[in-house]
Formats: structure tokens, C-alpha cells, sequence
């Protein structure tokens, strides 16, 4: 495990590159700052020396409470002001900080949060996206509104328009194919069909493939480590180890294999949807269409009834729309007989009021 010397800058005189276990700049004599960040210098500076060693693995330096004097870990007085050392009496011990690869510091100085001034112009991208985001959505809730909105209007009625449709059923015989021969049904063929596929085992194919075997562990550089005392170490991790091999195995090879049953081909008397009537007019005296017949045919039923009635209305630009109604509220109205309508904020028909 390498142990190195750390750095730190001179908060005081800015000087730089100051080796980490100093506890004064050799420029300006300024005390190391209590909030020290020992760096990484850009070549590793290792401690081959075993009396570096020994006080590098010492522990972390402290600092006096009293008088602020930056000390070793062995020294139990502070070597500034002769007060004995006391954690209980606020004396600290430097952090002992863990880093990854990717963040060791490589400089003393420190990441500050951006100060935008007042009279600064400028505005950071994230801010200004965020805006035109906020400009965006506000714009695009105008659009909808001023789309959605209306204003009363009137229209003319013009004419009438109504269809009736009677859906009909016919009783007749129809062929149908099933695994069963249902109630009713007069049988016209029977056969042996397949009905599904079972998944059979056929035979073994031998087949090679690379796998990865755990052969062992090893450690690594996964960090760096500050010592709190000026001198740094390289943090290690364990990792496994694997080897690709090869292998050979033996892959299973199915066949589908039908599976027969008995199918029945019948004829039988269904309901079968048969020609509708259709009846239209553009008058107000709708009508159904005659299914006098039907009551007579035993093999006829009446499915459903349905009705769609309409009105031709005009609006103020002369142009006509087409609107369905229910039966009581489309046989009350006349022609010529003016009804509210919705118009659009920059004009266009926008359907019937409520009526």
C-alpha cells in the first residue's frame, strides 16, 4: 500500500504546492488553515523513508482549541502555546477523508456554488431553459383557451332529415365445423383433425460455449485516502477474478407432435342476420318500414329498431351544418324558427346550445 506526501495552498499569501505535513507556509509562516484540503499532487511523491513511514501511519495531526496551533498526532502538548491536549476541551483531530479515483483532489482549491451579481446580465442556461419553458407552457394554455372558447350565437332552421333502420334476423341452416357435435345439429361429417402439438423430447445435440469460472480475488486502486496528517495513501478493494473457458453441454431438441381428435362437420338452424329495411325522408312524419311479412314468417324476427333525426341549420356566414336530435326536441321545431348557437372567439360554428 504506497503512501505519498500530500500538498496544500496557503490561504493567507496564496502560495502553492506546500508539502502536506508542514504546518506553516514556508512563505508567509501563516498556520496551516483549518479547513485544509490535502491534494494529490500531478507525480506521486512516495514515502520510502521508514521514520516518514512511521509518522504518516501515526494518525491525524490535531488542532489546539486554545490557540488554533496545528500539531502532530504523538504530541500531547500543542507545541504553540503548551496546552495539554483535551478532545473533551474542543481540541480536533484533522478528518480522515476517503476519496474514489474520479474525485481526489488534484488542487487546493475548493468548489464554490456560482454568486450571480444583481447587475449581472447574464443568466445560466439552466435558468434560461426553465423560462422559455414556463413562456411555452403559458403560451400553449392561451392557445387552448382562446380555441375552447365561445360566444352565443343564432341559427336558422332549414330543413328536416330523418332515417330509420329495422335489423333483421333469418332462422335458416348453416354448416359449422366443432370438436363436439352440438344439440341439434344433423351431422354431415366426421373426422380425425389435429387439435394441438405436443412438445416431445427427439435427441441431444453437443454444443460448446465460453463461460467465465471465479479463479480467485485481487485488490486494486479503487480510491485514495487522506491521513488528516498531511500525507496520503492509495485506498485498495477486492474484486474477483474470473477465466473464460470452454465447455461442452448437451442442448435438448424437441419435435412438435400432433395430437389428433375427433371434428364433426353439422348442419344447424342459426339466427343469420338477413337484409335490413330501410326507411328516410327529409320531412317531419317518419315512418317504419312494413314488416307486415315478418309476422307471418316464422323464420323472420325483428333484431332492433334504430332512428337518427337531424335538422339543416344556417349560420350568420350563410353556410349550412347538419345536427342530430332526439325524437321529442326534433319534433317540436318548424322551419325558419331561430335556435341559440356557439360561435367560435374568431368566428365559425360551434355546434347547437343546449337545448
Amino acid at each position: 500500500m504506497a503512501i505519498y506526501v500530500g500538498r496544500w495552498d496557503c490561504s493567507t499569501c496564496g502560495h502553492k504546492g506546500i508539502l502536506g505535513p508542514e504546518t506553516q507556509c514556508p512563505n508567509c509562516s501563516a498556520a496551516r488553515p483549518k479547513d485544509v484540503v490535502f491534494y494529490q499532487a500531478a507525480e506521486k511523491d512516495i514515502v520510502q523513508d521508514s521514520a516518514l513511514l512511521q509518522q504518516a501511519k501515526a494518525g491525524a495531526d490535531w488542532r489546539c482549541s486554545y490557540c488554533g496551533g496545528n500539531n502532530k498526532a504523538w504530541e500531547s502538548k500543542c507545541t504553540t502555546c503548551g496546552n495539554p491536549k483535551s478532545i473533551k476541551g474542543g481540541d480536533e483531530n484533522l478528518a480522515v477523508v476517503d476519496y474514489t479515483l474520479t474525485n481526489t483532489p488534484r488542487s487546493g482549491e475548493k468548489k464554490r456554488d456560482r454568486v450571480v451579481h444583481p447587475d449581472q446580465k447574464s443568466v445560466p442556461k439552466k435558468t434560461k431553459w426553465k423560462r422559455r419553458l414556463l413562456i411555452g407552457i403559458g403560451v400553449l394554455f392561451l392557445l387552448i383557451f382562446l380555441l375552447g372558447y365561445t360566444k352565443e350565437s343564432t341559427v336558422e332552421v332549414l330543413g328536416f332529415d330523418w332515417e330509420r333502420t329495422i335489423t333483421v334476423e333469418q332462422y335458416i341452416e348453416v354448416e359449422e365445423e366443432a370438436w363436439e357435435l352440438p344439440s341439434g345439429g344433423r351431422l354431415l361429417q366426421q373426422f380425425r383433425a389435429i387439435h394441438h402439438y405436443n412438445k416431445v423430447l427427439d435427441h441431444y445435440e453437443t454444443r460448446t460455449r465460453t463461460v467465465q469460472e471465479a479463479v480467485g480475488t485481487e485488490q486494486y486502486v479503487c480510491g485514495t485516502r487522506s491521513l488528516g496528517n498531511g500525507y496520503m495513501e492509495d485506498k485498495y478493494c477486492t474484486r474477483t477474478v474470473y477465466e473464460s473457458r470452454e465447455e461442452t453441454y448437451e442442448d435438448p431438441v424437441y419435435r412438435k407432435e400432433p395430437v389428433y381428435q375427433q371434428r364433426y362437420r353439422y348442419a344447424i338452424f342459426r339466427w343469420k342476420p338477413a337484409n335490413p329495411i330501410h326507411t328516410k325522408g327529409e320531412d317531419q312524419a317518419p315512418k317504419w318500414g312494413d314488416i307486415a311479412y315478418i309476422d307471418r314468417n316464422e323464420n323472420l324476427r325483428v333484431r332492433q329498431k334504430e332512428a337518427i333525426y337531424s335538422i339543416i341549420v344556417k349560420d350568420k356566414n350563410d353556410k349550412r351544418h347538419k345536427e342530430q336530435l332526439p325524437f321529442d326536441k326534433w319534433s317540436s321545431l318548424e322551419k325558419g324558427q331561430e335556435l341559440k348557437a356557439k360561435e367560435g372567439l374568431m368566428g365559425g360554428y360551434r355546434g347547437l346550445d343546449e337545448m
